[in-house]
């Protein structure tokens, strides 16, 4: 059985590799939220109760590579199953949906100051957006949206210690066990006053990154972190 992890497919999509990403979901999940350009084929019932002729009818290329997609990466594995039998190239995406909602990569926003640097943190299966901002060697994290592993990695990456962990509104997806290690446990709340100031270019920052599907995830208002 042939696998993909959501990194691989982002990486994928982002350098525009040729792939066909078949979401087997029923219609009312879909509706919710898909991934950008991929085809929608309502046969999750069918493959539940594993019958062999769910996808007799969906024509697919041979030449590129096939993503099966369900929830949570276990149903999408027959449909990968049923595809290779039939000679096609075909993974499941592991952990589904669920595991896509946590892809994520960064950018760098340019600043006019050299002692303060920006890492905009892209949460691309939701279209949130996060920062992390370091200067003389500390960092505050805005607006965390991902574990608080990938914040501390950056921040290491940098050379910088996280000081501080900011909410400027508010996401019913971030106040579970995950997010509140991150603004609860795992980081001091507080923030040197040298660099308070600079935390008021956030208000700036939204507008350099447009994420897809921005209705999960509302970004188009931003206070200033105090």
């Amino acid at each position: 059985m042939s696998t993909i992890d959501s990194e691989t497919l982002r990486r994928w999509l982002e350098t525009g590799k040729p792939v066909a990403i078949i979401d087997i979901r029923s219609t009312a999940d879909r509706a919710m939220w898909a991934i950008p350009g991929s085809l929608h084929i309502d046969a999750y019932a069918a493959l539940k109760a594993h019958d062999p002729h769910a996808l007799d009818s969906v024509v697919l290329p041979l030449d590129v590579p096939v993503v099966t997609v369900c929830n949570s990466g276990y149903t999408s594995r027959i449909a990968s199953k049923q595809l290779q039998a039939r000679g096609i190239e075909a993974h499941s995406l592991e952990g589904g949906m669920q595991a896509w909602s946590l892809a994520w990569n960064t950018a760098d926003v340019p600043l006019p100051s050299n002692s303060t640097e920006v890492i905009q943190v892209r949460r691309v299966g939701k279209g949130c957006l996060s920062y992390l901002i370091g200067s003389q060697g500390e960092a505050a994290v805005i607006d965390a949206a991902l574990p608080p592993e990938v914040y501390l990695n950056l921040a290491k990456s940098r050379g910088w210690s996280i000081t501080a962990v900011l909410d400027t509104h508010i996401h019913a997806d971030q106040h579970d066990d995950k997010y509140s290690q991150l603004r609860v446990s795992t980081f001091q709340c507080s923030l040197h006053e040298g660099t308070a100031s600079e935390l008021n270019l956030c208000h700036t920052l939204v507008p350099f990154y447009q994420g897809k599907n921005a209705k999960d995830c509302d970004h188009r208002q931003t206070n200033r972190a105090h």
